[in-house]
């Protein structure tokens, strides 16, 4: 489990289930930003202690979990968004991004990296809309764009595009330069916000 706790020490909200769903590890970050502490969540079935729903409303997270079925049967799985239920009751958004892992044990869990959607993006794209102080994307960066907004890796990017993967960064690097921000999850953000994507 030690591979395990050292990805679970990234600042981020993040946890890790096995193949039936239980929670089996639970870091400082999801305490913070979910509110359930360690002790409340581990053992837990994420679907019982989450209750996760997507950006309609719709049920997500449930016994027989698609992203879980997915990622056991060894395919990959693109980011996606889920309201979770925090310890309040109340909801919050997530974007998450997925992670197989096995311990020493070649025991595999499947590891959520939560990022909330309103604190890492709403503030900087409340000012970006407010100033508009951005170049213009070319026609290929708006492509790159798009193509980041749907959960593409570089190397998916660059085999989509025809194109290598340091190609790829390069558009990323002005991409992020152009719209003035420090992550692609921002200029995401920012592009959905300003409807470049």
């Amino acid at each position: 489990m030690n591979n395990i706790k050292q990805i679970l020490s990234t600042s981020e909200a993040a946890f890790a289930v096995d193949r039936e769903g239980q929670i089996v590890a639970w870091n400082q970050a999801a305490e913070q930003t979910i509110g359930y502490a360690e002790s409340e969540a581990l053992g837990q079935q994420c679907w019982e202690l989450l209750s996760g729903r997507d950006v309609f409303g719709n049920q997500l997270c449930c016994e027989g979990c698609p992203i879980l079925v997915t990622a056991f049967n060894d395919e990959s799985i693109n980011r996606f968004q889920i309201d979770f239920k925090t310890h309040k009751q109340d909801r919050k958004r997530f974007t998450v991004c997925n992670l197989m892992l096995s311990d020493n044990s070649d025991k595999e869990v499947l590891v959520h990296l939560c990022l909330p959607e309103s604190d890492a993006a709403e503030p900087f794209i409340k000012h970006a809309v407010a100033n508009k102080k951005h170049d213009t994307l070319t026609a290929r960066e708006t492509e790159v764009l798009t193509l980041l907004h749907k959960g593409m890796t570089v190397a998916e990017i660059g085999n989509a595009l025809n194109i290598c993967a340091s190609t790829v960064r390069s558009h990323i690097q002005h991409i992020l330069c152009k719209l003035k921000v420090k992550s692609r999850f921002e200029a995401v953000a920012l592009g959905r916000k300003l409807s470049l994507i």
